[in-house]
Formats: C-alpha cells, sequence, structure tokens
C-alpha cells in the first residue's frame, strides 16, 4: 500500500466492491496480530510527512480510529457487544424466519446484489467494507431478522474476523451500537445502481442465479436475551 500509494485515492476507491486496490488489504494481519495499529499508524503519519496528507490519508487514519473504538468498547463494555439491544435501552422487535436467514445465508434472496456479495463471502472469505453494510443492512432491515444471526455468519466466513469490529459494526447497522443516530437503512435499489450500475460484480459473482439453502436454521436455535 506505501509502495504502490494507493492511500492518497482511499476515500475514493474503498466503496468499490471487488478490485485489487480498492483497499487496504490489511485487516487479516490486524485480526491475527500480525500487524498492530499502532505501527499502521505510525507508517501512515511517516507517509504523510514525505507525501503529504489528503483527504484519502485522513479518511484511512479515521477508519483506524473506529477500529480502536470498537476495541476500546469491547474492553470497556465486552457484555454489550453481544446483546440483542447492544448499548440502547429497549430491545428492537425482531421476528424468525429461519427459511428467511437461509436464504440470506446461501445467497438466494430478491435482491442481486445481495445474493452476490454472500456468494463472494462464502467462496473467499472476503467482502469489501461497503459489501458488508449492504448485506447486513439487508438482513436487518428488509428481512427483520435480530442483527446476531448475521454477525455470527459472519464471523464464521470472514478471513479478517475479529470480534470487536465485526460486531459493532453489526450494531452499528441495526442502530444498537454507540452512535447516537440510529441504525443504518440502505436503499438496495439506489446501492446497486451506484456501486454496481453495470452489473459486472452481480454478473461475477452470480447474483442472477440465487443458489438454494442447503438448510433450514432450526428456531430452537434462536437466540435468547440473558439481560
Amino acid at each position: 500500500m506505501h509502495r504502490e500509494g494507493a492511500v492518497t485515492s482511499y476515500k475514493e476507491t474503498r466503496n468499490q466492491l471487488d478490485g485489487l486496490f480498492y483497499s487496504s488489504f490489511l485487516s487479516p494481519w490486524l485480526a491475527n496480530g500480525s500487524l498492530a495499529v499502532s505501527k499502521l499508524a505510525w507508517e501512515l503519519d511517516q507517509f504523510e510527512k514525505l507525501h503529504g496528507a489528503n483527504d484519502s490519508t485522513r479518511h484511512f487514519y479515521s477508519e483506524l480510529l473506529w477500529r480502536e473504538f470498537f476495541y476500546r468498547r469491547e474492553v470497556e463494555d465486552s457484555s454489550s457487544l453481544f446483546r440483542a439491544k447492544g448499548t440502547a435501552r429497549e430491545r428492537k422487535l425482531v421476528t424468525f424466519d429461519p427459511r428467511g436467514f437461509a436464504r440470506w445465508c446461501a445467497g438466494a434472496t430478491d435482491y442481486p446484489l445481495v445474493n452476490a456479495l454472500m456468494h463472494q463471502l462464502v467462496e473467499s472469505g472476503w467482502m469489501s467494507n461497503r459489501g458488508r453494510q449492504i448485506a447486513a443492512s439487508c438482513l436487518v432491515n428488509e428481512m427483520n431478522v435480530d442483527w446476531r444471526f448475521g454477525a455470527a455468519f459472519f464471523e464464521q466466513h470472514l478471513l479478517d474476523y475479529d470480534a470487536a469490529s465485526n460486531y459493532g459494526n453489526w450494531q452499528y447497522i441495526a442502530g444498537v451500537g454507540a452512535d447516537p443516530r440510529g441504525g443504518r437503512h440502505f436503499d438496495l435499489v439506489k446501492q446497486t445502481r451506484q456501486f454496481d450500475p453495470e452489473g459486472e460484480f452481480t454478473q461475477r459473482w452470480e447474483g442472477y442465479c440465487p443458489k438454494q439453502p442447503e438448510h433450514i436454521v432450526d428456531a430452537a436455535d434462536w437466540p435468547l436475551e440473558s439481560s
């Protein structure tokens, strides 16, 4: 990333769904402890001293701060990170639709872009930040399923999984995290027009060919609120 200077265009490319240089792709090494955030922040500071700062370098730094914020939350109040209501005062009313959840997991929803994203996740272990937000919004807002099911599925498949970032970002979408603005409800049609206007990503990951779920989640596995 430093050699290619890709960080200088990070703000413009970070919302792309696929490609070699749209993301830093450092999260797996951050997640497994091979790379420290402090080291990355120092490298970014050195880069800015040599080449100058811009909106992209500042935005990259803000993403590191978000990551550290989620880690601090995990340390100071780990139980809320896994509660259905998170840090909110009341638990949101949700339903349990095992077939709907299974279709989301398999990439067999009514939304081709979401299907493509889920196929990408299961087959590669990777999904862009924008893709994760789109897929999460679909499950939480369109299918009204408890966000923890989606977080657990991501935990199962992401190469860069770590508890704080994964569960913190799911709470952000569900509106039960620390953000006072509430949840994020993405217009999936608008997201498709904006981030996959030609349908290339959806075609590449077979979003127009939904795969049938291999199993149906039993309602007995529905997570219970312990407090």
